[in-house]
């Protein structure tokens, strides 16, 4: 029997339990230490003994694989990842350094069932492209997947959440390319996950309360004490990430005749336009991942390395 734990060291960090292919347990740290979106604490500090890890402390697994977005420096990761290794027993290990939109992707891909369809990942940024110049965050993908192979056809990047040397932070221009086969649209403006963020800050909420200004926005043109200008600002989000959502998926459609759509990323929590995407494309069949924010790709780098998926 292949025991395969893949582990999240991100935001939601998680651990999902893999079988022969099947997930057997899932489980996020924040649900044992009540510290909400729970990350791994970063060294120097003290290091953390995590409470899921005690459930399999008689279990050896055939691998443990870990995820994360991308950080600043590796270093921040390998002591992580070192702590963790401490607590476990395993034949194997591996660290998937990049492609965080892709094991989004896979979670999705997983319990969708479909035998395959374009993932559609949508987040503030968790994946980074890196060139001479600067880093700049990947917050859009269109990924086709099957049972054999992972094709990316487009993604979005910008530079505005974060880059590495600030004298080039407005070198990336509203730019359209190829890189690896992969279109790639780079730009110094405010997409994806992040643009919504924005969007959350400008109304006076704090990061990771996103489902309050979603839920705000359907009190627009009704009866209601809340402040006017938040209820602008919350409905501008909802319907202009909606239309760009919109054109997404529209573009997906240019590269495949694929009818099936998996909605994945953080973003893709906002229940309300993921219902307004259904009704907008009728003829497409949705799922939506049920783990669309980093806590999921623990389950799709487990299932990921068990496939052996070709990309």
């Amino acid at each position: 029997m292949k025991k395969i734990l893949g582990i999240n060291i991100s935001h939601n960090c998680s651990f999902a339990y893999f079988e022969n292919d099947i997930l057997k347990e899932y489980y996020e740290e924040d649900r044992f230490n009540k510290i909400k979106h729970f990350q791994p604490p970063e060294p120097p500090v003290e290091e953390y003994n995590y409470e899921v890890l005690k459930k399999f402390k008689n279990t050896v697994f055939d691998a443990v694989v870990f995820v994360s977005y991308v950080r600043h420096h590796f270093s921040i990761d390998k002591a992580i990842i070192d702590n963790i290794l401490k607590q476990v027993k395993t034949k194997n290990k591996k660290f998937y350094y990049n492609d965080h939109h892709i094991f989004h992707a896979v979670c999705g891909y997983y319990f969708s069932e479909f035998k395959e369809a374009i993932a559609l990942v949508t987040d503030g940024g968790g994946e980074r492209i890196f060139n001479s110049f600067f880093s700049i965050q990947v917050m859009e993908s269109i990924i086709l997947i099957n049972k054999n192979k992972i094709k990316k056809f487009y993604q979005a990047a910008s530079n505005v959440r974060s880059y590495y040397f600030s004298e080039n932070k407005n070198n990336v221009k509203e730019i359209n390319t190829t890189e690896n086969g992969v279109d790639l649209k780079l730009t110094n403006q405010s997409i994806g996950g992040h643009k919504y963020m924005n969007y959350l800050l400008e109304a006076g909420f704090k990061p990771q309360q996103e489902g309050q200004l979603m839920g705000i926005a359907a009190y627009k043109n009704k009866g209601t004490n809340l402040d006017k200008n938040v209820l602008e600002i919350a409905s501008k989000a909802q319907e202009e990430t909606l239309q760009d959502k919109i054109k997404l998926i529209e573009k997906a459609l240019s590269y495949s005749n694929c009818k099936n759509i998996i909605l994945s990323g953080g973003y893709h929590l906002n229940c309300a336009n993921n219902f307004k995407l259904v009704k907008h494309f009728p003829k497409l069949n949705f799922f939506v991942d049920p783990i669309p924010y980093d806590g999921g790709t623990a389950v799709g780098v487990a299932y990921y390395y068990e496939k052996n998926f070709k990309n």
